[in-house]
């Protein structure tokens, strides 16, 4: 673009992009950090494309930087620690959480996504001890075949969900308070077991079964009838209870939700709401579950995703 008589003018119009907007506001100057936060933004959109365009033009400028910095350094763990248990590699995931210790204690790193965060954990007050917690519950899930019991797949999310959720509040400035917390471990929770429905195909070949041990028991069930994807009463009786438990989440979340400050409502309300009309598809699967699909399952309810809306914009009148 040249703007005839204003040199320059042209080439200046051209860096201001949204991007540069919201990395100037979120106050990130400029020279290498602001190429840093840029990196962390495209390892985000590379994971998640379908909610990186959403999130760049819902979530508040000034929040984006910083949540793209957080959203970086997990997708980057996750990628570590998630891989089959017959193909998982401690050392690396291990190498990995001590750069992340050290920039935490000297403020340097070589990556630059993890420059980003370490900057974001400075200026956004987030706790160190939130960010060593997440990576401990992490390297407890390397080689993890399954859980044994509910309170295990309870301590799961606990340990490597909640302290996650804890920091990305704290990239969006959101002041602790014990309503916010509950609203965040109740939210982790239905996520976690959104997840584990939906994946659960793709968990069992790789080694790792999310339905609790106790669970195969009560129901008579054996991990070789969900792996052989057996369509019998017994295991339809098992997805039918751990769809259940699901929902029961799902509420106790929502309900939770209600009592949260309004920026916990406009970040986690959008989410809820859009993965309760995945749960309603994965419901109606049932022994399909077992059976690998790399289609979305949905089963809208328009009421829902109005109230849901409305509430979201609602609620986004009242951020900065």
């Amino acid at each position: 673009m040249t703007v005839p008589g204003l040199p320059g003018l042209g080439r200046l119009l051209s860096q201001v992009t949204p991007w540069q907007y919201a990395l100037h506001l979120a106050g990130i100057p400029r020279g290498r950090l602001r190429g840093d936060y840029t990196a962390a933004a495209h390892v985000v959109a590379r994971r998640y494309p379908g909610a990186y365009v959403p999130a760049r033009l819902l979530v508040p400028p000034a929040w984006q930087p910083h949540l793209v910095a957080v959203g970086a350094l997990g997708i980057h763990a996750d990628c570590l620690a998630d891989a089959p248990a017959h193909r998982c590699d401690p050392a690396a995931f291990h190498a990995w959480t001590e750069q992340v210790r050290q920039g935490l204690a000297t403020g340097r790193a070589e990556q630059p996504f993890l420059r980003a965060f370490l900057h974001t954990v400075q200026v956004r007050s987030i706790d160190p001890a939130d960010v060593h917690t997440a990576l401990a519950g992490q390297a407890g899930r390397l080689g993890m075949t399954g859980y044994a019991t509910e309170q295990d797949h309870h301590d799961n999310t606990e340990l490597s969900n909640v302290p996650a959720g804890r920091i990305l509040l704290a990239a969006c400035g959101v002041p602790a308070h014990p309503r916010n917390e509950t609203a965040l471990r109740l939210g982790a929770d239905a996520v976690q077991r959104w997840d584990d429905l939906a994946d659960l195909a793709d968990d069992l070949r790789n080694g790792f079964l999310t339905i609790p041990e106790a669970d195969l028991l009560r129901f008579d069930v054996t991990r070789a009838d969900l792996e052989a994807g057996r369509d019998t009463p017994a295991v339809k009786a098992l997805l039918a209870h751990a769809c259940d438990k699901a929902r029961a989440a799902f509420e106790a979340a929502h309900a939770a939700l209600d009592d949260a400050d309004p920026a916990v409502q406009y970040m986690c309300r959008p989410c809820l709401m859009f993965l309760s009309q995945g749960l309603r598809g994965l419901e109606q699967r049932g022994t399909a579950l077992l059976r690998p699909s790399r289609r979305w399952h949905f089963r809208l309810s328009p009421a829902e995703l109005v109230d849901g809306t409305v509430r979201t914009l609602h609620h986004r009148l009242h951020l900065p």
